[in-house]
């Protein structure tokens, strides 16, 4: 599989990589040793890298990483996060934004526990926290990298004025968002500051939550503890213009010879992007694993391109904003 260099570090990324937001229970649950299978089928399949987290399973995901990693003992490149602080109480699970320097330090110790490792590859914010300056969370992560716990610095879910801000205290190696064919939304700001400043990106979502792989419909339903079952993205009026883009993006894969279809169509239309470093795709078994890393398919034509495009263009309200699960930030007061 090809590989890119993540920003300005010494880090080569495969350009898919294995998400491991269904290993702790938001997608709908997995079982531990099918998440321990999938990861092994993605390494062995030709992906380098995982992309996990301290919120998925409240550690849960991250242990499972960390057991594939002592299993193989290759040069497996870990990436976490941390900034989402959580309880549980009488009223069950609650979760909010923290990203403070005591917190993220705190935070990067329990993962580097849970992951059993005495260092992170890629350590990122996973939340701009409103009231927490610049200055001291992404001062924490470079104190943190010169202690030696983390290689790279990175961000993830920022709008344009947080990486400004973030940059103007340490140069960043790496941003996260949200990317896919119907949530373009980094395309006119934060895709040329990464440009023009170097920071690699990692795309999460390429497949929109799993829309673009042509597998749902109308009738498409999902558990309870899926985050997606409340998601507008799959329920909002704008849904059936959203599965109409799917279907005529099947027939274009199907006439472009695309093996993967629309997921493969899906991928390297992320890819194509020069920013991009990579695209993370999640798996809950050992056969998703596989056929996941079989999307980085021949770069996307120009032909695709412009067909894509104009499909876009018949289905405007396929692309308006949506929420996508994410965690409440404590300084809004609207945010419950």
């Amino acid at each position: 599989m090809e590989r890119r260099r993540l920003g300005g570090t010494d880090l080569e990324l495969s350009v898919i990589g294995l998400g491991t937001w269904v290993f702790g229970g938001r997608w709908g649950g997995a079982e531990d040793a099918d998440s321990e299978a999938a990861c092994h089928a993605a390494l062995d399949a030709g992906i380098n890298w995982i992309d996990t987290a301290d919120i998925y399973g409240q550690g849960r995901a991250e242990r499972i990483v960390g057991k594939v990693v002592r299993d193989r003992g290759d040069d497996v490149v870990v990436a976490t996060k941390g900034g989402v602080a959580w309880e549980v109480g009488d009223a069950g699970l609650r979760i909010w934004r923290e990203a403070s320097a005591e917190y993220l330090r705190m935070s990067l110790e329990r993962s580097l526990t849970a992951l059993g490792m005495e260092a992170v590859d890629l350590y990122q914010v996973h939340w701009p926290v409103g009231g927490v300056p610049a200055e001291e969370s992404i001062g924490a992560l470079v104190d943190l990298r010169a202690e030696g716990k983390i290689r790279a610095i990175g961000v993830s879910n920022y709008h344009l004025a947080d990486l400004e801000a973030a940059g103007a205290v340490a140069a960043i190696d790496s941003y996260q968002p949200g990317y896919h064919l119907m949530r373009r939304d980094i395309e006119d700001g934060e895709l040329p500051w990464c440009a023009a400043n170097g920071v690699g990106v990692i795309a999460y979502g390429p497949l929109g939550h799993g829309l673009l792989t042509g597998k749902m419909g109308a009738a498409t339903r999902f558990a309870e503890n899926d985050w997606r079952a409340t998601s507008e993205f799959f329920a909002d009026e704008a849904f059936p213009e959203r599965l109409a883009v799917v279907d005529e993006l099947t027939a274009l894969a199907r006439e472009s010879g695309r093996p993967g279809g629309v997921a493969e169509l899906a991928v390297v239309w992320v890819l194509r992007r020069p920013e991009v470093t990579a695209a993370i795709v999640g798996a809950r078994s050992a056969a998703q694993a596989e056929a996941n890393a079989a999307l980085a398919g021949a770069p996307l034509s120009a032909d695709e391109e412009r067909e894509i495009e104009a499909i876009l263009a018949r289905y405007p309200a396929a692309s308006r904003p949506y929420g996508h699960g994410e965690p409440p930030d404590p300084s809004d007061p609207s945010a419950g």
